[in-house]
């Protein structure tokens, strides 16, 4: 998942002391955290990390890092956050220049592979096995973060990309008792919204992520088979084939039936969450990260169901891995060996047990906690287990191949664009990059 549409970002610098101080920096599009463990024998250490502020998840995470500074004199860390929105165009960025911090996030996944080949990413392959002999990690869970036999990064939550959330009562007053279970009645459910005067949809895809990560990336392997990409990518199928044309007319079709709120190339993601949680529509489609979001700050009276998509004859959901770190291959010694204890202590199982209990999918065998995650978060990791995963697109093709799609989705919202137009675009960008 990602942004194109960056914007200036500015950093300022506090004191890394508590997760109250982490997360008070959230109308900042930047923000950096400095430790007091600022001696002169101290190991400096900067990590860059996608912030996701005020997100449950993105504190339990910032709890492990901050416990680690603590516990850790000799080390001098300094965590620079950016907006999920900015975040991968600064990644970008920064590895084309060669300026990547010491310790780096990477999102989305399909960043990686430049990164490598750029020879900013260090191989974490010597310390693994220490997630694998734990229990907390499998080898295939590595697998994404693979390339070319080693082993380039550490991921700590999987992140399914595509639910229909939707509030109970609002679907009632237009006669639905209970959520469609095929497409033809999901069209007719947003019809009878519209003829009741209610926005069926919030989507914000002002950075234009959204609809190809969490829309199309779903859509298209209900038609094309989770193969799809690999073949593409061999020859043996092409993104003109009329499997995923059907995928992409379904986005013309949602914007054609006024699924969508008007301004949804306008407001973001986060902009489109408040729409939905203040009432201003009855559904939105969106990942798991809003679940826990979506539970701890829902009026009481607000009764919120989720749904996978109903379309195909599968119920597969786009899934990647999430919150996933690497080493930048500059680090020897003394600052390699404090990256690498970084990563042990922070990626621990009590992390692990905290994304969980906040009804987050991880990529290990721990048990889920029933008593303690709310019934939202609970159904969904539910919908995720009986599932299968499918490809996240901008996981698994390349930057310029994301860019022609998502370009080409918006310009079918707004008319510019056939599906067969952009189909081709798409593919016309495969074979450049042959």
């Amino acid at each position: 998942m990602k942004s194109k549409n960056s914007k200036t970002v500015y950093s300022t610098f506090i004191v890394l002391t508590t997760v109250a101080a982490l997360t008070a920096c959230g109308n900042s599009d930047s923000s950096g955290e400095t430790s007091e463990n600022n001696t002169d024998e101290a190991v400096n250490l900067e990590y860059f990390i996608a912030s996701e502020e005020g997100n449950p998840d993105y504190e339990v995470f910032m709890e492990s890092v901050e416990q680690f500074d603590q516990e850790h004199s000799d080390i001098n860390l300094q965590v620079e956050s950016v907006s999920h929105n900015d975040y991968s165009t600064r990644l970008t960025t920064q590895a084309a220049g060669g300026e990547l911090p010491d310790m780096f996030q990477i999102t989305p996944i399909s960043a990686l592979q430049n990164i490598v080949e750029s020879g900013s990413a260090g191989s974490i392959d010597n310390i693994k096995d220490h997630w694998i002999d734990n229990g907390l990690l499998t080898e295939e869970s590595f697998d994404e973060f693979t390339i070319d036999g080693s082993t380039y990064a550490l991921p700590l939550s999987t992140t399914p990309t595509q639910f229909i959330y939707y509030d109970e009562d609002m679907l009632a007053e237009v006669g639905y008792d209970s959520f469609p279970e095929s497409y033809d009645e999901f069209i007719a459910l947003i019809n009878d919204l519209n003829d009741a005067g209610t926005t069926p949809i919030s989507l914000g895809n002002s950075s234009p992520w959204v609809l190809q990560s969490v829309y199309i990336s779903g859509f298209a392997d209900r038609f094309t088979g989770s193969d799809f990409l690999n073949q593409v990518m061999s020859g043996e199928k092409e993104f003109t084939d009329p499997e995923f044309v059907d995928a992409l007319e379904i986005v013309e079709e949602l914007v054609e039936i006024e699924a969508f709120n008007e301004d949804f190339n306008t407001i973001d993601n986060e902009q489109m969450v408040d729409q939905f949680m203040q009432g201003n529509s009855a559904m939105m489609i969106d990942g798991n990260w809003s679940a826990s979001t979506v539970s701890e700050n829902k009026p009481e009276d607000k009764n919120i169901g989720i749904a996978s998509m109903p379309l195909g004859d599968t119920n597969s959901i786009p899934t990647t891995m999430g919150t996933v770190s690497s080493i930048n291959s500059d680090l020897s010694g003394e600052k390699r060996e404090a990256a690498e204890l970084f990563l042990k202590e922070v990626y621990d199982k009590e992390v692990f047990e905290g994304f969980l209990s906040l009804g987050i999918p991880v990529p290990s065998d721990i048990e889920i906690p029933e008593d303690e995650l709310d019934p939202l978060s609970l159904e969904m990791i539910e919908i995720t287990q009986e599932s299968e995963p499918a490809p996240v697109y901008d996981a698994v093709l390349s930057t310029g191949l994301i860019d022609t799609m998502e370009n080409g989705l918006q310009s079918i919202t707004i008319g510019e664009a056939t599906p067969e137009e952009v189909a081709e675009e798409v593919q016309a960008e495969v074979q450049v990059e042959e």
